[in-house]
């Protein structure tokens, strides 16, 4: 399982073009006047649209695409990254 979860975040970091730190990273900004690091809205829409790309181009639909996509939601979030994508329905 643990070698499915790494497949699946190398293909997408493959996909985007950065390493996974990279892609940590560019998730956030700072603050010019303190230099508090902070997560970015507009950021993590275009995250989120790249995952939405690659799961479509993979070719997984319905609960594959949500699960495979909240695979690398995952990473994000357990790396200070609040992210959040569509929930499986069931339908």
């Amino acid at each position: 399982m643990q070698e499915h979860y790494l497949d699946v975040l190398d293909g997408f970091c493959r996909h985007t073009g950065k390493s996974p730190d990279e892609l940590v990273a560019f998730c956030f900004l700072r603050r010019r006047a303190t230099g508090e690091r902070f997560v970015s809205v507009k950021r993590r829409v275009t995250v989120n649209e790249w995952i939405d790309v690659f799961v479509s181009e993979q070719g997984w639909t319905g609960k594959d695409a949500v699960v495979t996509a909240n695979i690398v939601r995952g990473f994000l979030i357990h790396n200070g990254v609040l992210i959040q994508g569509k929930v499986w329905t069931g339908g």
